[in-house]
């Protein structure tokens, strides 16, 4: 393994816009591949650094003894990273530190869970406080692993079976069905897959299992009117209409243009004709679809703790304020978008969290509101890394009322 200067600046570029200027994973490591001077080969180096920097920070600064209000923090954590490779250091200036680095050599399995695990002294407190230490300890162990590759096939293009079969028959990828995930596939590893010509035909979606749950949860009807009230990407949309070959009327809504977009490209690749999208101030289409709404699902902004595996700088981004702000908008969403479910209509609320303030609460809080009085709880779960295998993530299925 060998990291050129020039290559090293782009991860201490990405840890600076990720870790300090507190951006998003995703979309700085997507820029940063686009460097058309790297090749294949550094391209996997740089994701790999930097997600593992990002992942076990903290660990490397405890075995180091480095301090974390560091001068140089960025610049010591990439050449810890090359170190516990059990490589030698890169002969650039940016190296050439006062005190050499050196790792101690105490076993992990003894280190205290802050630093075992890699996360804020708060984030293990409230865990252990909410969770108790045996079952956080799980948890926390799980959402640091390796997520799985999971894809959900468009049943409307394709079956399952075909699916499978032209993976490993044409691409050679290998993929095992999920118990109870009827429309999931797991790759056997981490590959690109979006370059496919099926991808490309809408064949399927990248979905994690837990959040295929979801349409199932909401059980569509053909010719009913949905509304999605914070779609994002629109992944469940489009799930949803799948489900019931797109004889149906899914309003999309979100704050995000560029994400409404999104959604419109990925509708258009799979064939989707039944989204609408909005964007949320359209203050007329809430006054239209008052009580007129066959579902409604609320999948939530939250802390999205349930999906560390995929997306470990959420907790170096998060706070304990920064949570209660999220409970705050998760009550008023619920309130707002609950007016447009029709009598003996569906409301489903879900989050990528496991956290009870962010779902269980939640629920519970707007059962007790006026509004929340007209509608009786069918089922919730929390779905947990550790006994799932797949992203933490809460689904709750409510029904208006019939007066």
């Amino acid at each position: 393994m060998k990291l050129h200067r020039n290559l090293i600046l782009g991860i201490h570029f990405g840890l600076q816009k990720i870790l300090t200027d507190e951006e998003a994973l995703r979309p700085t490591l997507a820029s940063l591949l686009k460097n058309k001077k790297w090749g294949s080969r550094d391209r996997r180096l740089l994701a790999e650094c930097l997600l593992e920097i990002i992942r076990w920070k903290n660990r490397f600064l405890y075995l180091s003894n480095v301090n974390p209000n560091d001068a140089d923090i960025h610049w010591k954590l990439i050449a810890l990273w090359i170190l516990s490779k059990g490589e030698e250091l890169p002969t650039i200036e940016e190296f050439n530190f006062s005190d050499p680095l050196k790792f101690n050599n105490q076993p992990i399995d003894t280190l205290p869970r802050v630093y075992k695990e890699s996360i804020p002294d708060w984030m293990d407190q409230m865990g252990v406080q909410i969770f108790g230490s045996f079952f956080w300890e799980k948890e926390i162990k799980a959402l640091n692993e390796l997520s799985p590759l999971v894809i959900r096939c468009n049943t409307r293009i394709c079956h399952l079976d075909k699916l499978q079969q032209v993976l490993f028959n044409e691409y050679g990828i290998k993929s095992e069905k999920i118990l109870d995930i009827p429309e999931g596939l797991r790759l056997s590893h981490h590959q690109k897959i979006t370059h496919l010509p099926i991808f490309k035909k809408g064949w399927f979606e990248i979905q994690d299992a837990n959040s295929q749950r979801v349409a199932a949860w909401a059980a569509p009807k053909k010719n009913s009117l949905i509304v999605d009230a914070c779609a994002g990407g629109g992944g469940k949309s489009l799930h949803i209409a799948d489900l019931i070959d797109d004889k149906i009327k899914i309003h999309a809504i979100d704050i995000n243009e560029s994400k409404l977009n999104q959604l419109k490209q990925r509708a258009l690749r799979n064939g989707i004709k039944s989204i609408e999208t909005h964007l949320a101030n359209e203050n007329e289409l809430f006054e239209r679809l008052n009580k007129k709404a066959d579902l409604v699902l609320v999948d939530a902004p939250c802390s999205g703790l349930g999906t560390l595996r995929r997306n470990p700088a959420i907790k170096w981004h998060l706070n304990p304020e920064k949570i209660n702000k999220l409970c705050t908008l998760q009550a008023s969403l619920l309130i707002k978008n609950a007016q447009l479910v029709k009598p003996n209509g569906t409301l489903i609320y879900a989050t990528c969290s496991i956290l009870p303030q962010e779902n269980s609460n939640q629920i519970h809080q707007f059962l007790a509101s006026p509004l929340g009085s007209q509608f009786n709880l069918e089922k919730e779960t929390t779905f947990f890394t550790h006994t799932s295998f797949y992203d933490g993530f809460f689904i709750a299925r409510m029904v208006r009322n019939s007066n």
